[in-house]
């Protein structure tokens, strides 16, 4: 047996669908829209692209390397994005850069001591295309160092 829905009925449909989806009426923001509404740890500032020093120093206490601290925080800047080119086969993974000189793969990342890191950051490959120019097939972490707010 198949029943339709009269147009009164299709039309209280809609608006409710529409006033859940939107949030009015249910006290905070819609799930589907805006994220978790109860200010949990995903509404914080901290950025899928960035490690600031305070989280550096909050979350990643143990690490003594940029590599155990990206592996800790933010592994997946540490995936392969695919081969590119046969005659490169690192070119499937970031650039490093220090202070925003190149320093080469991410073997770099283990010689940098964590309490020498003010800021890292990940770039995605047009970002850092348009900054650096080609060569960034798999995107750049850049490492700052902060020293020049130091001195």
């Amino acid at each position: 047996m198949s029943r339709s829905l009269s147009s009164s009925n299709r039309l209280a449909l809609v608006v409710s669908l529409t006033v859940a989806l939107s949030g009015a009426g249910c006290g905070g923001a819609s799930p589907f829209l805006n994220g978790p509404a109860d200010g949990g740890p995903e509404q914080n500032s901290r950025s899928p692209d960035e490690l600031e020093r305070g989280e550096i120093e909050e979350r990643g206490s143990n690490a003594l390397t940029a590599m155990s601290l990206i592996r800790r925080l933010r592994p997946a800047w540490l995936r392969a994005r695919g081969p590119n080119t046969f005659n490169d086969p690192s070119s499937q993974f970031p650039v490093v850069y220090i202070d925003e000189i190149r320093h080469g793969s991410l073997a770099t990342l283990h010689r940098i001591p964590v309490g020498e890191i003010y800021r890292i950051e990940f770039f995605g490959t047009s970002d850092a295309t348009t900054r650096w120019g080609t060569g960034h097939l798999a995107g750049v972490i850049n490492i700052v160092t902060g020293r020049e707010w130091r001195r």
